[in-house]
């Protein structure tokens, strides 16, 4: 055989290197995909007056249900997990293990009746509230509290958020209850939060309709399955996991309910899913209310908001670049920032991330963070850029934030838990 041309040998290498770390973060066990979650976050810090750079940090921090959950769990399982490895957490089978309950899957088909994610929403409001409130009494600098307190925040927020995208909340008629759909400002609208709806309605189980979120392991022959019900991209469209062998294709014929039901077409399919993101903003604005309702919580919260990286601490606001530039390469590569095949801008992005195009990319989408990203993918230095992000991942390590926000809500053995313990 010839020997490869050392140009060819290194676009080899780098074809090879990007395609394991895609194998090692494709998994169904995600929320929303990472585009998505990001938005979310961001209306919600921008709703709070936070900084820019308090929202991003936010954003890492939603990002790590994902990041610690099936990444580090595929990791585990892989000969060639490379750079992700490094991370000391992500060989935390405790970690992984506590990530796992913050998607409002229906995990081994726990989930029995309404009540039961009444006592998920509430055990996980009262944990966020009590961790990020433990903040300002931790022996530490301003930087580490101030950090643990967005991070925290920013992981409660995923599992909120992923209620609306893994569960048939949007697919019940609100508006033929007392509790009405809202229209937005921006001409969209969006069902009631939990919240809401509880507010007048404190016995869940009595409520006119049935919540269920996606069974998850997937079972084959079963409808309502994590594959079947989630609306985490805007396109509907995902591989039938329960089915080996199975393609890429559309799961709209799940979501034909509601005040948007989707038709296999992308306007339909698209606003039902927005119909799911819309109401996820409203609940992440809530989310951060609800928990801000506890004083020592709010006090805390309140210090991290105004916190501005870039004239304070110019170090940390490379790494928090770095953060987010990494956690855009793993979502494209996954198929996770809107899907396999995401549309507009996003897919353009995406497609150049794999194609390595990055010339091209910049000049079309005229963003600097994107044309870095996907120089940064190109370049194969994801696991470089994941040992740079240093602080926004140890803290994990550190101080175990999700274990504690998982504490009042899974067990070891991989099940929800329904009482106190």
């Amino acid at each position: 055989m010839a020997c490869l041309a050392p140009s060819a040998n290194s676009a080899a290498r780098r074809i090879a290197v990007l395609l394991s770390v895609t194998v090692l973060i494709v998994s169904p066990a995600a929320g929303f995909d990472s585009y998505w979650h990001q938005q979310c976050v961001q209306r919600a810090g921008e709703q709070f007056g936070f900084t820019q750079s308090a929202w991003k940090i936010m954003q890492l921090g939603n990002f790590s249900p994902d990041f610690f959950g099936p990444v580090s769990e595929a990791a585990a399982k892989s000969a060639s997990a490379g750079g992700l490895a490094a991370l000391d957490q992500a060989n935390d089978p405790q970690l992984r293990g506590a990530a796992i309950f913050l998607h409002f899957d229906n995990l081994n088909s726990d989930f029995q009746s309404n009540s039961n994610f009444d006592y998920l929403f509430n055990r996980l409001l009262q944990s966020t509230q009590k961790l990020i409130a433990s903040y300002n009494q931790l022996p530490a600098d301003d930087r580490t509290r101030n950090t643990l307190t967005l991070v925290t925040l920013g992981a409660s927020l995923h599992a909120v958020q992923d209620f609306y995208s893994h569960s048939n909340w949007i697919h019940n008629d609100f508006d033929k209850t007392d509790v009405k759909t809202v229209a937005l400002p921006s001409n969209g609208v969006r069902v009631p939060t939990w919240f809401e709806f509880r507010d007048k309605h404190s016995e869940p189980d009595r409520w006119p309709f049935a919540v269920q979120t996606g069974i998850y392991p997937p079972t084959a022959g079963a409808r309502n399955t994590h594959t079947h019900m989630n609306h985490d991209n805007s396109r509907l469209m995902y591989i039938e996991l329960e089915n080996p062998g199975q393609a890429l294709r559309s799961q709209a014929e799940y979501h034909e309910a509601g005040l948007a039901p989707a038709h296999g077409d992308d306007a339909s399919d698209l606003e039902h899913q927005q119909l799911a993101v819309n109401t996820a903003i409203a609940a992440s604005i809530e989310w951060v209310t609800l928990v801000e309702s506890n004083p020592e919580a709010r006090k805390a919260i309140e210090l991290a908001k105004r916190w501005d990286l870039k004239p304070s601490d110019p170090r940390l606001a490379k790494e928090l670049e770095a953060g987010l530039l990494t956690e855009m390469a793993l979502s494209c590569a996954a198929g996770k920032w809107d899907g396999d095949n995401p549309p507009g801008e996003r897919g353009l992005l995406c497609r150049s991330v794999l194609d390595r195009k990055a010339n091209a990319a910049a000049g079309a989408t005229g963003s600097k963070l994107e044309s870095e990203i996907i120089g940064l993918a190109a370049d194969l230095l994801v696991p470089v850029a994941l040992r740079f992000t240093g602080m926004f991942w140890d803290v994990h390590g550190r101080y175990h934030i999700l274990n504690r926000l998982a504490a009042d809500i899974g067990t070891d053995s991989g099940h929800y838990q329904f009482t106190k313990k």
